[in-house]
């Protein structure tokens, strides 16, 4: 292995969360390198980014350069539809109630990521690590010193803080001793986006049904992006 690369932080992860992580450190000065594989980011679901996370865009420079293929939401509308004989009515938040033009904005994570690739581009405190975290040593770093991730191809990097934004299965958590708890709903969630024959007209609207929950919400030209909670099919025999 080659002599480790010294950060001050180092970012493992190359989603929204780890390219927005890395954007807002390096661009204050700090010398920070983000570990992540320069690939086509193919993820077609959406993201519902309300006011103080498009704020946090805004201050990164990001918002401007995705602002067009958002889509405002302005409604929130909540349908009981599990068939009961006596249901819930029908309830409908709009953002006049609290003062504000919109809740927040949905945008494909895919054009959301594109922005963040292109600022994160700009920022010569920012070192791009186009290579995969294949382990993490805190051995030294629990006497004081760094924490050294070993990459794919064999190098080594140290930092004083590793920020893991590197999915459910966190090599990062792990390494640090992170204990959590899962639990299974029976669920298989499933998202698509869809064309609309009428305008959604702003509203993200929300069946609750005797299957689970089922999710419209707005995106831009008259679509939207569908999150369904079907329960899990149990294989027959």
């Amino acid at each position: 292995m080659n002599e480790a690369a010294n950060f001050d932080v180092l970012v493992i992860g190359g989603g929204p969360v780890g390219l927005a992580s890395a954007i807002a450190l390096a661009e204050r000065g700090v010398n920070t390198a983000l570990i992540a594989p320069r690939l086509p980011y193919a993820d077609n679901r959406t993201t519902a980014l309300l006011g103080d996370s498009v704020a946090f865009m805004e201050q990164l420079g990001v918002w401007p350069r995705c602002a067009g293929k958002a889509e405002a939401l302005r409604v929130m509308r909540l349908v009981d539809d599990t068939g009961r004989l006596i249901r819930a009515p029908e309830v409908r938040f709009e953002c006049s109630e609290i003062g504000l033009d919109v809740f927040g904005y949905n945008i494909a994570n895919a054009d959301l990521t594109s922005a963040l690739e292109r600022r994160a581009d700009e920022i010569s405190t920012l070192t791009r690590i186009d290579d995969q975290a294949e382990a993490v040593d805190t051995e030294e770093a629990a006497l004081g010193g760094a924490v050294t991730i070993r990459l794919r191809r064999g190098d080594g990097v140290r930092a004083r803080l590793v920020v893991g934004a590197n999915g459910k299965h966190s090599l990062c958590r792990t390494a640090a001793g992170i204990a959590f708890t899962s639990r299974d709903l029976h669920q298989t969630a499933l998202t698509f986006n869809i064309g609309l024959s009428r305008s959604h007209q702003n509203v993200s609207t929300e069946f609750h049904t005797r299957q689970g929950p089922c999710v419209f919400v707005p995106l831009p030209g008259d679509r939207a992006s569908v999150v369904w909670s079907p329960p899990r099919r149990r294989p027959s025999g």
